[in-house]
């Protein structure tokens, strides 16, 4: 088990995290961590990497939905117009250019559960773009090792779902620590390193709620430290950006599902079309066919994959007694903060 730093909030203690929060949490819905250094973050060894846990995919039962959205009746606004949908490029490893046009045919609406979907492991070189984007998360949470799904989104900044980086208990103990991310990780190995977490980032919705109230933004992601004086991106390239492009879309979501039948050794992808809406009060979740499990949180849903590469998604949660569904937090103006916030982030 990876050394435990007695730290919280990415290394500081409850207070200085405390202050990190109060100056990040006004800033777009976003809040932070304190940062670390490198010393900071536990080495994670193969037999560290082995032990850890998939991170159980959140779950959130019919009931315990219209419970919450009784509760809140009234106080969160619903579905706006998101207007024109938009996109920022991606890029390639060493600063390459990716493919940048966002114009591409939408598709015609839903299906209802189950909804199709074609699961595969990764065929191709996991160093290949836009697969060297994608990787492995290892953490530390409420003192247990966890393994989830990560991708490189530009300069030092990765994306994963919130309930990786903090567990949405509204304190400033509930974020991970010993947070490192390993791209294009295939049968225990780190083809291009291990990068440590400077600090985490997540939107103060979910930092604040939770897991129902906070799955409508169940986002956030990790500011790298820098390995042999390289970022991230300079090493793996990074995926492109989409939001608030209509619901009916086609995407690649890819993950490392360690749960049963899975064993979180290689890289796979559910490609899956709109569903349905989510049944989360306030701007709904997007749902489609995907049968990933616990250690696939947080990676990422490509619109476009093989032209645009854009992010577009991440791997939220479930419904109870649907094993064959994933939700993500609908990619809109709230989505777009946070990766500027994350960007536009240094270690």
């Amino acid at each position: 088990m990876p050394k435990t730093n007695n730290t919280d909030a990415g290394g500081t203690g409850d207070r200085a995290a405390a202050a990190a929060a109060a100056a990040g949490a006004g800033d777009g819905g976003n809040i932070r961590s304190a940062a670390v250094s490198t010393e900071a973050v536990a080495e994670w060894t193969v037999a560290d990497m082995a032990e850890a846990e998939p991170y159980p995919l959140p779950e959130v039962s019919d009931e315990d939905l219209r419970a919450f959205a009784e509760g809140v009746a009234g106080q969160i606004a619903g579905p706006a117009d998101a207007g024109a949908g938009k996109a920022d490029a991606g890029g390639l490893p060493a600063g390459g250019a990716a493919q940048a046009t966002a114009d591409e045919e939408t598709l015609a609406a839903g299906y209802g559960y189950p909804a199709p979907f074609t699961r595969f492991e990764v065929p191709f070189p996991y160093t290949d773009y836009p697969f060297v984007t994608v990787g492995k998360v290892f953490f530390t949470q409420n003192g247990s090792n966890y393994v989830a799904s990560a991708a490189s989104i530009g300069n030092y900044a990765i994306l994963t779902a919130g309930h990786v980086v903090h567990a949405g208990d509204g304190k400033p103990s509930g974020w991970s620590t010993n947070l490192t991310f390993v791209p294009a990780y295939k049968d225990n190995a780190a083809p291009l390193g291990q990068w440590k977490a400077s600090w985490l980032a997540t939107r103060t919705t979910w930092y604040n709620n939770g897991n129902p109230g906070g799955l409508t933004e169940d986002m956030g992601g990790a500011v790298l430290q820098t390995l042999n004086g390289r970022k991230i991106s300079d090493v793996v390239g990074w995926l492109g950006f989409a939001w608030n492009w209509p619901r009916e879309q086609h995407w690649f979501e890819f993950g490392y599902p360690a749960a049963a039948p899975f064993n979180g050794q290689r890289l796979n992808c559910a490609a899956a079309s709109y569903a349905y809406d989510g049944a989360v009060p306030g701007i709904p979740p997007v749902a489609t066919g995907n049968d990933l499990t616990g250690g696939c949180s947080g990676g990422p849903w490509v619109r476009g994959c093989f032209t645009g590469n854009w992010a577009n998604g991440v791997n939220s949660y479930r419904i109870t007694n649907r094993p064959l569904e994933m939700n993500s937090p609908y990619f809109d103006d709230r989505a777009k903060s946070i990766k500027d916030f994350l960007v536009g982030g240094t270690p």
